[in-house]
């Protein structure tokens, strides 16, 4: 088997069925998908060929990567609940491991210390037409299962958010594994990671909205990285 797509809800279930609808309708098809179910009250009617893991308590952001250890294929893939893909984002991603044995993600952050701030060097935020590598990035992530597990070499330092760093920062750090951003261009939105943006992201259960410290939060992790030696660029 090639690929396993891991999706993750809590209280929102307004874009699952479209978000399972753009699974199957990928170029490269998934030949399996989990949904893990945090606690929340979602009512969902699930299909029967999901497979379906609850956690109660809510194991908040992380438990999604951990569930991705135990699958069985080459590739393992992972959306947040706000991020529907295009047609050709397995497709994509593929082609872009192939290049650089990488962490592939929808949108990317470059980080620069000096003055702690963030850019997006590429993805849905700032289109290209070529792969542009990054520190870290969001929203979709596509790797090979056996790279997963350097994220998993380190604890988690921050329960509240702070995954997508720690997944970069830890493959970087172990074993070198870079992260990238594959093309996204203008004029082939199918091969885009995530085709709203933040347009589905921003309700009031968005955890940037509900966590007042969520941005402190995010560096104070990016600076726990950069003590550890973590400059991927």
């Amino acid at each position: 088997m090639l690929i396993t797509t891991v999706l993750q809800i809590y209280k929102r279930n307004t874009y699952l069925q479209k978000q399972i609808d753009a699974i199957l309708k990928q170029t490269i098809k998934s030949d399996k998908i989990i949904i893990v179910h945090n606690e929340g009250g979602v009512d969902f009617n699930y299909p029967e060929n999901v497979q379906l893991i609850y956690a109660n308590p809510n194991k908040k952001f992380h438990l999604r990567f951990a569930v991705g250890l135990l699958v069985d294929t080459e590739y393992v893939a992972f959306f947040d609940d706000d991020t529907l893909p295009g047609s050709k984002w397995f497709e994509n991603c593929i082609n872009t491991i192939n290049k650089h044995d990488c962490i592939c993600v929808a949108n990317g952050r470059d980080v620069i210390p000096e003055n702690k701030t963030q850019t997006c060097p590429g993805g849905w935020c700032n289109p290209k037409d070529q792969e542009v590598q990054c520190w870290f990035g969001g929203h979709a992530w596509f790797l090979k299962t056996k790279n997963l597990k350097y994220m998993w070499f380190d604890d988690i330092i921050e329960h509240n958010n702070g995954e997508d760093i720690q997944l970069s920062a830890n493959a970087w750090l172990y074993k070198k594994i870079q992260t990238f951003i594959p093309p996204h261009p203008i004029s082939e939105k199918e091969l885009w990671g995530s085709l709203k943006g933040m347009e589905l992201g921003s309700d009031k259960v968005a955890s940037y909205l509900v966590n007042p410290s969520h941005y402190i939060d995010r560096w104070n992790l990016i600076e726990y990285y950069l003590t550890k030696g973590w400059n991927p660029i």
